[in-house]
């Protein structure tokens, strides 16, 4: 009965140790993640200088401007909690660790785009 389980399972455990699908997924799962650091950097960069233009709004407006301001802060807060989980995560958890990371980027850019369109 061993002989037909290790016929089953070598092939599967010969994946699992292959160092090339370990090395391109560790490659793939560092690329990953420096984008989404470069990403963050650049959010970042945006938000500051949105803090900037915020001081030449006039106060009536200041106040709006500065409660959308404080919601992409709570977004980019999130994308880098899922960007320190990625970095955290296992060979087991990435693939879903990622797909939430993606959702949490899209929902930073849609607020973002949002934010430039209203206050332009």
């Amino acid at each position: 009965m061993s002989t037909g389980l290790n016929r089953v399972c070598a092939p599967a455990i010969r994946r699992l140790n292959d160092p090339q699908q370990e090395n391109a997924m560790l490659t793939q799962r560092d690329e990953y993640i420096a984008k989404m650091k470069a990403q963050l950097d650049e959010w970042n960069a945006s938000i500051s200088a949105l803090e900037e233009k915020g001081q030449e709004i006039k106060e009536e407006a200041r106040v709006k401007y500065e409660e959308h301001l404080s919601a992409l802060h709570v977004k980019r807060a999130e994308g880098e909690k899922k960007l320190a989980e990625m970095q955290a995560a296992s060979e087991n958890t990435w693939e879903q660790v990622k797909l939430e990371t993606d959702n949490v980027w899209e929902a930073f850019k849609d607020s973002y785009q949002a934010f430039l369109a209203h206050f332009k």
